[in-house]
């Protein structure tokens, strides 16, 4: 079984929100929601996340950023950006979606998730991880 199919198949039958899988090992898993888990993810693995597959219920421009920075080179998401989906297709990031949607909503709908909000205006996923360590704090490394 590939990384990818691991990694979904755990996502939509174990009810995870964020599961990363590497040769058949699972690196990392999380029910919590948001983003939080996967900057730790990012920050307490490192590079062990190279050529990782990532399965998330939501993936926005964050994520995409973070996938990128991690070199994560598969993704597999519940909900999709259009944004996210685009750019992570576009640096090569094998990408399958349940569901694309023009942009990822905040938890009560009413405004782009802030994190969506952040991604936008960083030009690199390094200008994002900077932002988020200041947000999150260095993590655990």
């Amino acid at each position: 079984m590939k990384d990818i199919d691991l990694a979904r198949s755990l996502l939509e039958e174990d009810k995870w929100n964020l599961i990363i899988v590497k040769k058949g090992q699972v690196l990392f898993g999380s029910k919590e929601r948001g983003i939080g888990p996967f900057f730790q993810a990012v920050q307490s693995i490192g590079r062990g996340l190279h050529n990782a597959a990532v399965a998330d219920r939501i993936v926005g421009l964050a994520v995409a950023m973070l996938c990128l920075h991690a070199r994560i080179t598969s993704v597999y998401a519940g909900i999709a950006s259009q944004g996210a989906s685009d750019m992570l297709k576009k640096k090569g990031v094998a990408v399958d979606s349940k569901n694309i949607v023009p942009h990822i909503s905040n938890y009560d709908g009413t405004d782009l998730c802030p994190f969506e909000k952040l991604a936008e205006g960083c030009q690199k996923p390094s200008q994002l991880l900077a932002v988020l360590k200041s947000l999150f704090g260095e993590g655990q490394r």
